[in-house]
């Protein structure tokens, strides 16, 4: 991995994060974009959108790069003395809850304690926690709280932290963007960095009823999902080519898959593999029913929701060379001048020809 990428990853994972709580990270992207001189805006949700202009953009098609800024986390809704009550938005299973530790992102301090209990509330898709804190700390309502594990060590070739899912997929869209940026590819790509896709895709919701994605973009959706038996930690990045809902559009999906191909030719560290991918569903699918063409891009995760061995909260994990594929995919697939309907017609012209060749058997 570069180091340049490796700071990015370090600076977007130290920040904490929770839905519709994203605004830490959206500091850390703005810092990024100034310095890198990347136009960047919000739309009318506080999702980000990311314009980076690299030469002539030529006769390139126009992709739109999106993750999410989000990972389970909690917000405080009150506090007394060293116990706090929280929302944990977000999908954990309750057993991983009690006795668990939390880290409290106070204004000007940080707290950490563990939870003593976790119970339904009538009328809120939140789980509402009691913490209690190891001291008095400076932690009001509406302080982020998140898991109290690293926010980013490497091991054994592993990256570990409290929020792979999708900090990390974020990560990797600014990754390809200094990439294009710094080669000059000429690419037309947009970077779209959404909210709240943890408590069901708010964000992306949101910015396709607002419409400002160009009908003509091609979205490839970032993710970081469970690990397969097809598709573990190091096997590659995975072309994507559905979730446990729905498959992807399969044009798109086939022109990225070649894209990989071609690139696994001419670059021997590049892995990847193309796998249906059900341990969940992706964005990909909404932007799908809202008329947009999408296909995805993962990263298998392991601890998926920081879920570990024994009801035991851990940290995720996804493989440095897993991330490194992805981040060379996403540059290859702004450079790649070919588009979707070409791969299919050359696959036409292929059978056409198996047709021509081997038809007279028939």
């Amino acid at each position: 991995m570069k180091a340049r990428h490796l700071s990015i990853l370090r600076q977007l994972l130290s920040q904490p994060t929770a839905p519709f709580r994203e605004e830490a990270v959206v500091e850390a992207v703005a810092r990024w974009a100034r310095q890198r001189g990347v136009t960047m805006g919000r739309d009318a949700a506080g999702n980000v959108l990311l314009e980076a202009v690299s030469g002539s953009r030529g006769s390139h098609p126009h992709w739109v790069f999106a993750a999410h800024m989000d990972h389970p986390g909690f917000v405080v809704r009150r506090r007394r003395g060293r116990v706090a009550w929280a929302e944990f938005r977000g999908s954990v299973a309750r057993q991983y809850f009690p006795g668990s530790r939390v880290r409290l992102f106070g204004p000007k301090c940080e707290a950490v304690g563990r939870v003593v209990s976790a119970r339904r509330v009538k009328d809120s898709p939140w789980l509402l926690c009691r913490l209690e804190l190891a001291g008095a700390a400076d932690v009001p309502a509406g302080a982020i709280g998140m898991w109290d594990l690293p926010a980013l060590q490497i091991r054994r070739q592993r990256i570990l932290s409290r929020a792979c899912d999708d900090v990390v997929g974020s990560a990797s869209v600014l990754c390809a963007l200094e990439e294009i940026l710094s080669r000059r590819l000429g690419a037309r790509v947009t970077g779209l960095l959404t909210r709240a896709e943890e408590a069901a895709f708010i964000g992306c919701l949101a910015a396709c009823r607002a419409g400002g994605i160009p009908r003509g973009a091609m979205i490839v959706v970032i993710e970081a999902s469970r690990a397969q038996p097809v598709a573990g930690l190091g096997d590659g990045v995975v072309v994507r080519v559905g979730d446990k809902l729905r498959s992807y559009d399969p044009s798109l999906t086939a022109h990225v898959a070649a894209v990989a191909a071609a690139l696994a030719k001419r670059d021997r560290h590049f892995r990847f593999t193309r796998q249906l991918m059900p341990g969940g569903t992706c964005e990909a699918t909404a932007y799908a029913m809202f008329g947009y063409r999408a296909t995805g891009l993962c990263l298998p995760l392991g601890h998926y929701h920081n879920q570990g061995p024994g009801g035991r909260i851990a940290a995720e994990q996804v493989h440095v060379n897993d991330f490194a594929s992805l981040v060379r995919l996403l540059v290859a697939i702004a450079a790649e001048r070919r588009t979707p309907a070409a791969t299919d017609a050359l696959l036409r012209r292929r059978f056409r020809e198996l047709l021509r060749t081997r038809g007279r058997h028939l």
